[in-house]
């Protein structure tokens, strides 16, 4: 499980994840030199690396693009 939330009036962004997550997410930031960026999206958003919700029940953010070098 990985899901990300925005918080504190926008201010912040909070991360849940569990061991598969973790995993998920060090994949994702190998991978994003190689490809210039990485998308990590949830099922409603046609992937399966996110969480659709936090652990919570709170809805969490549907994609995430993770970009080096400003691409």
């Amino acid at each position: 499980m990985l899901s990300f939330q925005i918080i504190n009036s926008s201010r912040g962004i909070q991360i849940d994840c569990d061991d598969a997550g973790i995993a998920t997410l060090i994949d994702a930031l190998k991978r994003a030199p190689k490809r210039g960026h990485v998308h990590l999206c949830s099922p409603s958003c046609g992937g399966k690396e996110l969480s659709d919700t936090t652990p919570f029940g709170e809805a969490a953010i549907g994609e995430v693009i993770i970009t080096i070098g400003g691409d």
